[in-house]
């Protein structure tokens, strides 16, 4: 009995001195299962050099195999071998942006030549350097097994989260006129360079150097109705406007001059690229003058005659010339005021002219220069005169 309870006491002994080896070959087991096919394949992209401004570095990391069948696009992007024997897909919708801006998205590669064709998944990182914008560009990978090796190309996007503007502004060469009565829409100008991704602008906001100047300031564009601008192309951002009328007129009632703006908007836009850019803020100024519309403008034209009809009587004792029935002075002054108005208007709204009064650079849209140029067409060379002798003109 001795000697069997020393050989089972021996026994234990050694089976609890090897146990941790046990475990350890065990465990290891599944591991080199698990990694047997990522052995036998092995998947390489090459860096990219994006229009020498950057360049762009993957790490493939193998997931396994997987039971994926069907790659429709757009959602996939697709990337064969030159023989064939290999077609990588790219999935977009599994694109994210990831810290220190890199990126990083799901790739299945299909072997159609294997039995059952096996389809190996990867997550490939993205690691930009550089300021070039997100953009799609051709990538090289290498696909080796143990038996050969395969080269292909694919065209897919690659992500830069450096502090780029990817919105083209259009450069506004006058400020927008709004109109203190009502809504006014106006259009802002947006573009996207050529060989470059999509871009959906998903919130727009504005905020005013004067904000009781305005009563509302709003745009359709929202995440649930983005705007989309395509490679190349340029759109209109609609953006209503509904000026506060006191205020408005106040703000620009001494800023004459036609370039000067009565206020600037911040435009802030949010907005990313498609497929799976990452959210960018880009602020654009809007600069902005306010006008009386035809109502307020015919009333200073109104005011405008009386007052250079009134003068003109104080100083020559006759509202027009020499024999002339007072009907028909009133009349034409009133037509030549509105002739004047009108000329002035087109000049400096729709041509390069400008109105100069008494080396005044002024805007005829505006209730003041309105009224003093219908006072001095009216008025007629008595009120000019006298005019020019409190300016101290010659």
């Amino acid at each position: 009995m001795l000697p069997r309870a020393s050989m089972v006491s021996r026994f234990l002994s050694r089976l609890r001195r090897g146990g941790f080896c046990g475990l350890l070959l065990i465990a290891a087991t599944p591991v080199t299962l698990c990694g047997s096919d990522s052995a036998g394949l092995q998947l390489a992209l090459d860096p990219v050099n994006v229009r020498q401004e950057g360049v762009v570095t993957f790490s493939v990391l193998f997931l396994g195999l997987d039971s994926q069948s069907s790659f429709p696009s757009p959602r996939f992007q697709l990337g064969q071998t030159d023989d064939q024997a290999f077609r990588l897909y790219v999935d977009g919708d599994s694109i994210q942006q990831i810290r220190f801006n890199a990126f990083t998205f799901t790739a299945y590669l299909a072997d159609p030549k294997s039995t059952g064709e096996k389809i190996y998944k990867f997550q490939i990182t993205g690691n930009p350097t550089g300021s070039f914008r997100d953009a799609p560009v051709r990538v090289s990978f290498h696909v080796k097994t143990s038996t050969a090796n395969a080269t292909g190309a694919i065209l897919m996007p690659v992500y830069n989260a450096a502090k780029t503007d990817l919105l083209l502004a259009e450069d506004q060469k006058e400020p927008a006129y709004i109109s203190v009565s009502g809504t006014t829409p106006i259009q802002m100008r947006l573009g996207n360079a050529p060989d470059a991704l999509a871009i959906f602008v998903t919130e727009a906001t504005v905020s005013a150097g004067c904000p009781t100047c305005w009563t509302q300031i709003s745009s359709a564009v929202s995440e649930k109705k983005p705007l989309l601008i395509d490679p190349g192309t340029s759109v209109n951002l609609p953006i209503d406007l509904v000026a506060n009328s006191i205020p408005a007129l106040l703000q620009g009632a001494v800023l004459i001059k036609p370039d000067v703006p009565h206020d600037t908007l911040a435009l802030t836009l949010v907005y990313h690229t498609v497929p799976g850019g990452a959210d960018r803020k880009q602020t654009i100024p809007l600069k902005i003058r306010f006008g009386p519309g035809l109502f307020g403008l015919a009333l200073a034209l109104c005011g405008g005659i009386t007052l250079g009809l009134t003068a003109r009587y104080l100083l020559t004792d006759k509202l027009g010339k020499d024999n002339e029935r007072a009907l028909h002075a009133i009349l034409s002054a009133l037509v030549l005021g509105l002739i004047a108005e009108s000329v002035g208007v087109m000049m400096t709204a729709y041509g390069n002219s400008k109105l100069v009064l008494f080396g005044f650079d002024i805007d005829p849209r505006q209730l003041l220069p309105a009224f003093i140029l219908a006072m001095l067409v009216s008025g007629g060379s008595a009120v000019v005169s006298y005019a020019k002798s409190l300016f101290g003109k010659p």
